[in-house]
């Protein structure tokens, strides 16, 4: 809860500093500008909403907090949604904890890697009856393996438990890949 309250009173702050802008903007007469402003923050807030109606709170509560917690650390964390949640996710309790590790350790890995520009890309999608979670990122190896490793015994065991797959992959030039995939519930099909 007081990572939802933590997400409420950033977002808050964000719209008040939005509107400011715009205001500055009029006030100066720079209605191009304010326009152009008013644009990036409708799209921010479409994207916002995608998460937002998801359709299972428990997976929203974890992708936002890990958006503020990938902000904080100055992560940038894409999201590509093309599915929603409406069919249902078996134990969103279990399914909620598996992402909020799979993008905790991605945006840690990003941060501490030298050299490596810190972009988290997290992806849901539905395929063959199955909603498909996944988070993609490079890191360096050395800081990689031990991290990744010891948050994916966690994600392997949950994974198991919960009925769904867990797999990971790493190609040579450094990009980590951690995909979920949870059997869609039965409900309005």
């Amino acid at each position: 809860m007081g990572d939802l309250l933590e997400v409420l009173r950033v977002q808050r702050h964000d719209f008040l500093n939005h509107l400011q802008v715009i205001l500055g903007y009029l006030q100066l007469k720079k209605f191009d500008r304010a326009q152009d402003y008013l644009k990036e923050v409708a799209e921010e807030l479409v994207r916002t909403g995608v998460i937002a109606r998801l359709g299972c709170s428990e997976v929203v509560k974890e992708i936002l907090a890990a958006q503020l917690a990938a902000d904080k650390r100055g992560v940038v964390l894409n999201n590509r949604i093309t599915t929603g949640l409406d069919r249902g996710v078996e134990a969103p309790l279990s399914v909620a904890e598996i992402i909020a590790e799979m993008l905790k350790t991605a945006v840690k890995l990003v941060e501490t890697s030298p050299g490596v520009q810190g972009v988290v890309d997290f992806e849901i999608a539905e395929n063959n009856g199955e909603y498909q979670f996944r988070v993609s990122f490079r890191c360096s190896e050395s800081t990689g393996s031990l991290a990744l490793a010891s948050g994916l015994v966690f994600m392997e065991e949950a994974a198991v438990k919960s009925g769904c797959r867990l797999s990971t992959g790493h190609s040579a030039d450094g990009l980590t890949v951690i995909s979920l995939a949870v059997p869609a519930g039965r409900g309005s099909e």
